[in-house]
C-alpha cells in the first residue's frame, strides 16, 4: 500500500461508486478539506483508505474484492497510520465502507470492533425562516472575527480549523455564522465539507448554551446561505444523537441514507 501524493487525489475519484456518494470524501478528493489517501497501486487505484481530519474517520472506496489490499490493510494501518493518529492525539480508528459491500471484520482481523451507525439528511425544502430570538450572531465569511475580544473565541477557531486547511480557504469555500452573548461565544455553525453541489452542515454548542436554541438558529442562518448560493444542505450525525436528529428534522431535513461504521482503540 502507499499514500498518494495531494495532486493526484483525482485518481481515486473513479472509485467512488454507487447510490450514495459522502461528500465527506469527495470535497477531500476535490480539494476542499484537508485528510490523507493510501491506495493498493499509485498508477492506477483499485480500492483505497481515505482519512478525513474533520471527522478524524476513515473510508473504504473502490473494489471490495480486491485480495491484496484487504489482507495488506490491518497491517499497513498498524505500522503507517496508527503512529500518525497518535501523533494527533487520536485514540480510536473509526471506519466506514462506501456501501456496506465492505466487510470490516474482515478488513481487520486483530481488531476489537464496536459497530455503530450514521444517518444521513439532506434539505430538499427552504427551512422556516430564521427568528433572531434575541442571539447576536457573527458572520464568520465577512466579519474579521479573529481579531475581536470575545471569551471563547478559540473554539471558533478549533472548529474551522478541524475542517479546513486555512481560514482563507474556509472564508472564500464556505459559509458559518457564530452565536454571542456579551463577550462570550454561545456556539458555532459552518460549512464543514464542500463539493462541488453541497454543503454540509457542521455544529457545535458550548455546553452551557446548550438546549436555548441556539444551534438551530446557527443551523438556520447557514442553510439560508447555502441554499441562496445554490448548493445543497447536508447533515450527517451518528444513530443515537437524538439531539443532533431533531435539529435537523426541525430544520426540515429528511433522512435519505444510513450506513454502518466500526471503531477500535489504537
Amino acid at each position: 500500500m502507499h499514500e498518494i501524493p495531494h495532486e493526484d487525489y483525482y485518481k481515486v475519484k473513479p472509485l467512488l461508486q454507487g447510490e450514495h456518494i459522502h461528500p465527506e470524501i469527495l470535497s477531500l478528493i476535490e480539494g476542499n478539506n484537508p485528510g490523507w489517501i493510501f491506495v493498493d497501486q499509485l498508477t492506477a487505484p483499485k480500492s483505497a483508505l481515505v482519512w478525513s481530519q474533520g471527522i478524524e474517520g476513515f473510508y473504504l472506496i473502490g473494489d471490495h474484492t480486491n485480495q491484496a489490499f484487504i489482507h495488506a490493510l490491518d497491517s499497513y494501518v498498524t505500522s503507517q497510520i496508527v503512529p500518525r493518529m497518535k501523533e494527533l492525539g487520536m485514540e480510536h480508528f473509526e471506519v466506514s465502507g462506501q456501501h456496506d459491500e465492505w466487510n470490516l471484520e474482515v478488513m481487520f482481523p486483530s481488531r476489537k470492533l464496536y459497530p455503530f451507525e450514521q444517518m444521513v439528511f439532506k434539505l430538499l425544502h427552504k427551512p422556516p425562516i430564521a427568528l433572531t430570538n434575541g442571539i447576536r450572531t457573527i458572520n464568520l465569511k465577512t466579519l474579521d472575527w479573529e481579531n475581536l475580544d470575545l471569551k471563547n473565541i478559540e473554539f471558533v477557531h478549533e472548529n474551522i480549523d478541524l475542517f479546513w486547511s486555512s481560514k482563507e480557504d474556509f472564508a472564500e469555500k464556505g459559509f458559518g455564522y457564530a452565536a454571542v452573548e456579551g463577550s462570550e461565544i454561545m456556539g458555532v455553525c459552518y460549512s464543514s465539507f464542500v463539493t462541488q453541489d453541497t454543503h454540509a452542515i457542521g455544529i457545535e454548542t458550548l455546553p452551557k448554551y446548550q438546549k436555548q436554541g441556539v444551534g438551530t438558529h446557527l443551523a438556520t442562518l447557514v442553510v439560508e446561505d447555502v441554499l441562496a448560493n445554490g448548493f445543497i444542505p447536508y447533515w450527517d450525525c451518528s444513530l443515537d444523537n437524538e439531539a443532533s436528529k431533531k435539529s435537523a428534522l426541525r430544520l426540515g431535513f429528511q433522512q435519505i441514507h444510513q450506513y454502518k461504521c466500526g471503531a477500535f482503540a489504537i
